[in-house]
């Protein structure tokens, strides 16, 4: 924004000059192409993520306090984006949350990168702490993942404003890993001033607490909270394609993450390699520093360069085991290595050194040797369940812990005053996933599941929740008819609908929906997906073809959409009954969630676009959509929808993207 002010004050001296040289016209013309070049430029180079315009958003909702603050030591992109400190940022950003990321040190990386979900990324400079101020309430929340002396005025504007300070312990600092990072003088600030300081690994809990007691600071709480992973982006019930990069062998290995440390073990890599030439280890990696290794290296062992943190998922699918080779000592034993979360997610088996925190995690092996990792391997280790451990090591939880422990917990808005209504037909795959989820999280909320006539067993598995559901079969297979038979049965105040392939993935995960719900008086339905039409009122465009979900970094909701999808789908039982719920005529699927959006739209109420709902997806795990037989029933209903909306309300389908 100060780049765009300085260019149009120098840009009106010289149209000044202009006008005497060539007249009106010319001077014009000259000053609208000139302006129009250069602040396209400005923006397209602007670390700020301004590619979603709300300009012409109708009665957009804004996020709410608290904003977060997160300062951390390197660019949201590093190393992909697998940081804490980008996983943090990217997670309370879906929590609805207003996200600001101030780094301290440039990447090495310097390709470009696409826009980042947050209000402002940028490196700190001399005015950095002064810009943002005025910004900054007592009620926002900063985080500092390092006692670096470039955060020393971040610190004052938050202990000036009265605003919550956490720090965050990721390192060992006193390693060579604080060199140009580690400020005693900013340690100690640091310590006094957060309300709560964080460990990522046990020994840095312990030390912590001695840097307390050294410094002769007071008491405070002090806790555990390891790295975490993506839960959504790792999934294990997802299917990958085999990476053409990624050599598999009788036995594949596979390691990502930095390779230039001290602390990798390049000799047990190397040993395992030529020991087992049958063996093929795929290291993933910028490896440009590192020139003698590479070329050292046996021809088993293979360097595939740097990947996108989103295409990480399918190198695990394709690995027999995930590996850790670091070496024990001042830097590792204070290590919670973000990777083995991601590995465990994915439902690898991991073989590691044996590093202090991770001992006891599910289908973890360990050794210091090579012969012993050999012997791991040969002994074939069976795998044990792990879902528990991903849902409890999930970043939401990482994040919901951090805001549990500084802001005060409130009772939910829904609380005894809705039912939970999912749909079911043929997924016993992933049915468990959405209703476990839901019995975890239940805070005070009814679970209805309806049954489409499954085949698959899906029925009498889920007979076995007993009473912590409420279970309906549905006389035929239908979206509209079992939706609206569980509304029937429901008495609740407000009715949510999901998917079956949709889970809910932290406590208060219906928080962005209460915000909106107090903050409007015409919500008509509430949605998590949503899209648009074409010309023709065709249902076209989703919001998931649009940079992050068509949401604005600052915005919790949007109404400039032409419909909502039913999964995720919140409406007052109301509302429902008094637009005749859900129309049958779309049974067996496609538009009846199209349709409802433009009945409550036509009596006046409103839709609101959320995406921060708490909940993942997996889709498709249904409607096996892009088959011949979806897409005639597509076409088919489509038809009658734009018949009937035609000749009852077309001003209804002119959201055109």
């Amino acid at each position: 924004m100060r780049g765009k002010v300085l260019f149009i004050k120098r840009i009106i001296k010289k149209t000044v000059r202009k006008y005497r040289d060539v007249g009106l016209y010319k001077c014009a013309r000259w000053f609208w192409l000139c302006t129009k070049i250069k602040l396209r430029l400005l923006k397209s180079t602007s670390d700020d993520y301004m590619s979603i315009s709300r300009s012409k958003c109708k009665d957009t909702i804004l996020k709410t306090s608290p904003k977060i603050f997160i300062c951390s030591g390197v660019p949201y992109y590093d190393i992909g984006g697998g940081q804490r400190s980008a996983q943090l940022a990217k997670t309370f950003n879906k929590m609805g949350y207003a996200v600001y990321y101030f780094y301290a040190f440039k990447s090495t990386d310097v390709s470009s990168h696409s826009v980042l979900p947050l209000c402002a990324h940028h490196i700190i400079e001399d005015d950095t702490a002064l810009r943002i101020a005025p910004t900054v309430t007592k009620d926002d929340i900063f985080i500092f993942e390092s006692p670096a002396p470039s955060f020393s005025k971040l610190l004052d504007v938050a202990a000036k404003k009265g605003a919550t300070v956490i720090y965050e312990s990721i390192d060992n600092w006193e390693s060579s890993l604080g060199s140009g990072v580690f400020s005693e003088v900013m340690l100690r600030r640091l310590l006094r001033e957060a309300k709560v300081l964080v460990g990522t690994a046990r020994p840095l809990v312990s030390q912590l607490k001695d840097y307390l007691k050294k410094y002769d600071i007071e008491e405070k709480p002090v806790l555990y909270l390891p790295n975490a992973v993506d839960s959504e982006l790792f999934c294990s019930l997802k299917k990958h394609a085999l990476p053409e990069d990624m050599k598999t062998g009788r036995v594949t290995l596979l390691y990502f993450g930095s390779l230039w440390g001290e602390w990798f073990d390049w000799e047990l890599i190397f040993n395992l390699a030529h020991r087992h030439p049958e063996y093929c280890i795929n290291l993933i990696g910028d490896y440009s520093c590192i020139p003698d290794m590479v070329k050292a290296a046996p021809y088993n062992v293979r360097f595939l360069g740097s990947k996108p943190h989103s295409h990480l998922p399918a190198y695990l699918a394709h690995t027999d085991y995930a590996i850790i080779p670091f070496r024990c000592g001042d830097i590792s034993d204070y290590v919670s290595p973000l990777k083995i979360f991601e590995y465990i997610a994915m439902g690898a088996r991991v073989i590691s050194t044996p590093l202090p925190d991770i001992e006891e995690y599910p289908n973890v092996f360990t050794g210091s040797a090579e012969s012993e990792w050999e012997s791991i391997i040969e002994r074939s280790q069976e795998k044990v369940s792990y879902e528990s451990f991903t849902n409890e090591n999930s970043w939401e939880a990482r994040a919901s812990a951090l805001l549990s422990s500084v802001l005060p917990q409130s009772e939910s808005f829904f609380k005894d005053k809705l039912s939970v209504i999912v749909l079911n037909r043929n997924n016993k795959d992933i049915i468990s996933k959405c209703i476990d989820s839901l019995v975890k999280y239940n805070f005070g909320y009814e679970i209805i599941v309806i049954d489409n006539c499954s085949t698959d067993g899906s029925y009498e598995m889920l007979s076995q929740y007993g009473s912590a559901i409420r279970l309906l079969r549905n006389s035929k297979n239908g979206c509209a008819s079992g939706r609206n038979l569980g509304a029937i049965h429901s008495k609740s105040e407000y009715l949510l609908f999901l998917d079956s392939d949709q889970w809910p993935t932290r406590s208060h995960w219906l928080r962005p929906y209460e915000e909106i719900i107090r903050a409007k008086r015409n919500v008509g339905i509430i949605g998590w997906a949503a899209g648009f039409f074409d010309k023709t009122g065709k249902a076209h465009h989703v919001v998931d073809s649009f940079p992050h979900r068509y949401m604005p970094p600052d915005s919790l909701a949007r109404c400039d959409v032409g419909y909502l999808g039913s999964g995720g789908m919140l409406i007052s039982r109301k509302t429902f009954l008094s637009v005749g719920g859900f129309d049958a005529n779309y049974d067996p699927t496609c538009y009846e969630d199209t349709d409802i959006s433009l009945a409550v739209r036509d009596c006046g109420l409103e839709l609101y676009y959320c995406p921060h709902l708490g909940i993942t997806h997996l889709p498709h795990q249904t409607t096996k959509s892009g088959s011949e037989g979806h897409r005639r029933i597509t076409e088919e209903k489509q038809r009658y929808f734009t018949k009937k909306w035609t000749a009852k309300n077309p001003d209804l389908l002119k959201y055109i993207k």
